[in-house]
């Protein structure tokens, strides 16, 4: 057993859109190393979380200023919105 089999199903969408997030942010500041700062998640929906058979991820870049990135994004099941985050990340020059 893996630690992500463990995992509720509204957990694995939040690991997932995490994810999706920092791959997104990690493309556009490249070459620089991201340090998470902070995170939010908000569930809309958390029957859809649960019981949807596609979840998409949506990542967008806020703001971004020389030393911090504000990033964030939305899971959604069916073209409705079930869950969305904000991130703050730190960045370092690689």
């Amino acid at each position: 057993m893996t630690d992500t089999d463990a995992l509720r199903p509204d957990e694995r969408v939040a690991l997932s859109l995490m994810q999706a997030i920092r791959a997104d942010a990690e493309t556009a500041c490249a070459p620089d190393l991201l340090e998470l700062v902070s995170v939010s998640l908000d569930v809309t929906d958390v029957a859809e979380t649960t019981s949807a058979p596609a979840i998409s991820f949506q990542p967008r870049i806020d703001r971004k200023t020389r030393t911090i990135l504000f990033t964030g994004g939305a899971a959604l099941a069916g073209g409705k919105t079930v869950m969305t985050a904000t991130a703050i990340y730190r960045l370092r020059p690689a």
